[in-house]
């Protein structure tokens, strides 16, 4: 019965959407519903549960007339998908705010997302894939009373789930342009900024010196020039005891460097360093996983869009790392020998990562630590090579070439040891003609760890200038020997996006942008709707 209440609901408003003709003002929104339907599966020991149909649902509104805005966000988990956390169940509208803007002066009263600088200290933002929306519930001011002055004030309650959590945020931000600001004739660019940002959480326990309160302190730079890039930002967090940290009284900190590096003849480099510890910031401290995240904490390793590598994603580890990536981009010009009539691209990534060399103590702040020194435990380190190349307008090529160590008991639990992988991979996409084309994978895995050799294959098939259709496997072929095997198919038109599909899905870490989330195994089909107005 709710699941039609929201049917309903999303329906009728869909079928109002007409009279935004007649309203004044822009009228916006969309509606998106993830639907899938659960079996019991021998091979894989997965089992559906008691409600084998799931659905995530969003229904969202916009409106704005001249400087005024404002919107709403329903949203439904009847049940939610697997995976997803157990909080969030039922209908409910979640997201309502209204704000004024101008360019000088932008005040949302309600909810809304904020970011300060590089998001370490505080990050608001939804990503409905890892089943991730910490947003706000209060008041957000950006106020820029000058070009090269940009100040944020921040105050409310964080979402937790499906309500508002008991802990209070408030957080200020301000950035400026100190050439610009000084009138000083420059070709570089360069900024300046910080944060402050306070976590209030009434605390009832026993302990008398126990800290409700969490301070984070930050302050940033940043300096550009026609072909480099630095942004640098240095984190202060005071104590916070919470459940996952186990009630330590250890202050945090996280230092980013990131410098970007290009030229004019083809090559360009990227490389981040991040030294980080006790940096895990809940608006909850009880909660662990994603929930009630204050702060954003990335990996900083290559993202991968392939289904082998990864099997052994990277996650950040808030308590404390030291590491950074490197990438090196190299464009081979058209006409050249290695370029070919095309031009070449070439990649070379590699990351490392470890743990910090900590030294325990015996006081309630846990342990101690060497700022620079890295640690004797490899949390993880891979290297990737990768060419991309177009032999003609209807042939192009990737190739791969990867190899891994990941700690894989460290990153994702007891019971497991240290991965060493080695992996290849090729990518093949045949344009027919304007409409017709094919894209072919090829993946391969070899280890004699965790779960030995993999093989993957997929072929996508794309009828333009709507139609799209898959057929993918990946098979443990030396251990269980299982077919992870998906089918499915996908049709776009104009504003609205349909896709069907059927498959088994591994247990495992499940990585977005670098932000991780614990999946379970599942085998079933999968009904995906999309529309915007």
């Amino acid at each position: 019965m709710k699941k039609m209440i929201f049917i309903v609901i999303t329906i009728t408003g869909i079928s109002h959407i007409s009279l935004a003709q007649e309203i004044p003002g822009k009228l916006s929104g969309g509606l998106e519903s993830n639907n899938q339907y659960y079996v019991d599966d021998k091979a894989t020991q997965a089992k559906a549960p008691r409600d084998k149909i799931a659905t995530n649902s969003y229904f969202t509104l916009n409106y704005t007339l001249k400087n005024f805005y404002a919107g709403i966000q329903l949203e439904s988990y009847l049940s939610a998908l697997m995976g997803y956390p157990e909080g969030l169940k039922g209908t409910k509208l979640t997201h309502r705010f209204a704000g004024y803007r101008t360019d000088k002066i932008d005040i949302t009263a309600g909810n809304f997302y904020e970011q300060y600088g590089n998001g370490l200290i505080f990050r608001s933002y939804e990503e409905r894939q890892l089943g991730i929306d910490n947003m706000m519930d209060g008041v957000n001011v950006r106020f820029t009373p000058l070009k090269s002055i940009r100040f944020k004030a921040s105050y409310g309650l964080q979402r937790v789930l499906m309500d508002n959590g008991e802990g209070i945020v408030r957080g200020a931000d301000l950035e400026l342009d100190p050439l610009d600001l000084l009138k000083i004739k420059h070709n570089w660019g360069l900024t300046i900024g910080g944060s402050v940002v306070n976590r209030y959480q009434k605390y009832t326990g026993p302990d008398d010196v126990f800290p409700p309160e969490v301070n984070a302190y930050s302050a940033r730079f940043g300096l550009t020039h026609a072909h480099y890039d630095l942004n640098m930002e240095y984190v202060s967090k005071s104590a916070d005891p919470t459940d996952l940290n186990k009630n330590i009284f250890k202050k945090g900190s996280v230092l980013y460097i990131n410098q970007t590096i290009t030229t004019n003849k083809g090559l360009s480099m990227d490389i981040a360093f991040r030294r980080m510890e006790s940096m895990d910031f809940r608006t909850d401290r009880t909660q662990k996983d994603n929930i009630a995240v204050v702060n954003y904490l990335p990996a900083l390793t290559k993202l991968y869009t392939y289904s082998l590598p990864n099997l052994y994603p990277y996650a950040a580890q808030s308590m404390g790392e030291i590491g950074g990536k490197a990438d090196i981009y190299y464009h081979f010009k058209r006409g050249s020998t290695l370029g070919g009539r095309y031009g070449t691209k070439l990649s070379l990534t590699a990351s490392l990562y470890r743990n910090l060399d900590t030294v325990r103590l015996k006081s309630k702040e846990g342990f101690r630590s060497a700022f620079w020194r890295f640690g004797p435990t490899a949390l993880y380190n891979d290297v990737n090579i990768s060419m991309e190349r177009r032999w003609s307008p209807q042939i192009k090529t990737i190739f791969s070439y990867m190899n891994l160590n990941y700690n894989q008991g460290y990153i994702q639990g007891p019971g497991y040891g240290m991965v060493n992988a080695n992996m290849a991979i090729a990518d093949v996409l045949l344009n027919f003609d304007r409409k017709n084309a094919l894209r072919v994978e090829l993946q391969h895995l070899w280890t004699v760890d965790d779960e030995k050799n993999w093989a993957a294959a997929l072929l996508e098939y794309s009828y333009a200038p709507g139609w799209s259709c898959f057929a993918g496997d990946m098979l443990n072929y030396q251990s269980k020997k299982i077919h992870y095997f998906s089918v499915g198919g996908a049709y776009n038109y104009k504003a609205a996006r349909v896709s069907l599909s059927y498959g088994r899905q591994r247990a495992g870490l499940l990585c977005v942008g670098g932000i991780c989330r614990m999946v379970p195994a599942y085998s079933g089909a999968s009904l995906s709707f999309t529309y915007n107005f």
